[in-house]
């Protein structure tokens, strides 16, 4: 699918990327608002839980070293459920993708750019998408390994630098909304980890797909990390007062930081930060669906899907008209999608073709 495959730095920032830039521009504010004082104990148990459901995953893709949910899709049901898959698939991450570009368009827009039209600012996002995407496919994993660290680094100087203002009693009650809500209804805020969809098809991007299990623990742990160290931020700072805020909790908490006389009002800097995470997000999702498309279809260049692709996402972002169907697409939708694709079929997926291998001993081909 890639002419060169990928290191595993490069696969493990790859997931963690895709989970931070969905933590930073939607679940946290999720999570707040369904959990209010108890959201660390949440994305603490979420977190726990998406161990074990990567756990299960790597145990499942053991029988299928370097191998994708597809070529497993086309093992189990031959190349019509391969297709199926591979469409429900590029439809569920570019409908994601196209909902996350908007929300942070919009809050580029009310920040800095009001008088702009908010497709111009979508557009800019999609056209520096593609001449990314046009480049060597390589290159883009090995940008998004420079960009990272630079967006970590400032969510960890953005914690230190927020730590003066934080009240600690934000936490009580330990519970918040109670056990339930912490615990049965907050499960479902797993869908944090939207990066768990992009597991399914990390195999067969590797240089060594033996090391599947490493990288796929080693990237949740990474990402739970960042997940936490956020969720503290702004709960520490603000409690449930920025869950109705159309801007992303995390830049509200930054606008806050000062460094002495020098160094003052970080905002800007973080959004341009966020804003190049998000290209290098966007680049490799164009990436994988196109390849999915490829592969599906058997076409021998994905280049001249890159184009039509990107004005799908492009279209869906600016079909949402309003903030009441973001917030409804954001609290809901999302949810009932991670869980009915990268959960129930994925998973049932992996467990059937096990059993099909067991028992036929059949043989995956590419």
């Amino acid at each position: 699918m890639l002419n060169e495959k990928i290191g595993n730095k490069e696969a493990v920032i790859f997931i963690v990327t895709i989970i931070i830039n969905s933590i930073l521009l939607n679940a946290n504010k999720i999570i707040i608002k369904d959990c209010k004082s108890s959201s660390i104990i949440n994305a603490i148990y979420i977190s726990i839980i998406a161990i074990i459901i990567v756990l299960l995953i790597c145990k499942l893709f053991k029988n299928f070293p370097g191998y994708s949910i597809l070529d497993i899709s086309k093992f189990l049901g031959g190349k019509p459920l391969q297709f199926i898959v591979g469409i429900i698939y590029i439809s569920y991450l570019g409908f994601i993708t196209a909902v996350l570009l908007r929300k942070l368009c919009d809050c580029l827009q009310i920040i800095f750019y009001p008088m702009t039209d908010l497709m111009f600012i979508i557009f800019l996002f999609v056209i520096a998408a593609a001449i990314t995407v046009r480049l060597d496919k390589g290159s883009i994993f090995r940008t998004t390994l420079i960009i990272f660290p630079v967006l970590a680094l400032v969510i960890i100087v953005a914690f230190i630098g927020n730590s003066k203002n934080f009240n600690f009693e934000n936490i009580y009650p330990l519970l918040g909304n109670g056990v339930e809500a912490t615990f049965k209804t907050g499960f479902t805020n797993l869908f944090a980890f939207t990066g768990l969809s992009y597991l399914y098809f990390l195999p067969s991007y590797l240089s060594n797909p033996q090391k599947f299990k490493k990288i796929s623990c080693s990237s949740i742990i990474i990402a739970s990390f960042f997940l936490i160290l956020m969720t503290a931020n702004i709960l520490f700072m603000y409690s449930d007062s920025l869950s109705s805020s159309e801007l992303f909790p995390l830049y509200i908490a930054v606008r806050y930081i000062e460094f002495g006389s020098f160094i003052q009002r970080m905002d800007s800097t973080f959004l341009l930060i966020c804003a190049l995470s998000f290209i290098s997000y966007l680049s490799l999702n164009t990436t994988i669906c196109t390849n999915i498309f490829k592969k599906i279809t058997n076409i021998s260049d994905n280049k001249p899907i890159i184009y039509p692709y990107l004005l799908c996402i492009f279209s869906v972002a600016v079909m949402i008209k309003n903030n009441s169907v973001l917030d409804l697409i954001e609290n809901n939708i999302f949810k009932i999608l991670f869980f009915s694709i990268s959960i129930i079929l994925c998973i049932s997926i992996l467990i059937l073709a096990n059993i099909k291998k067991i028992f036929k001993k059949g043989d995956v081909k590419h």
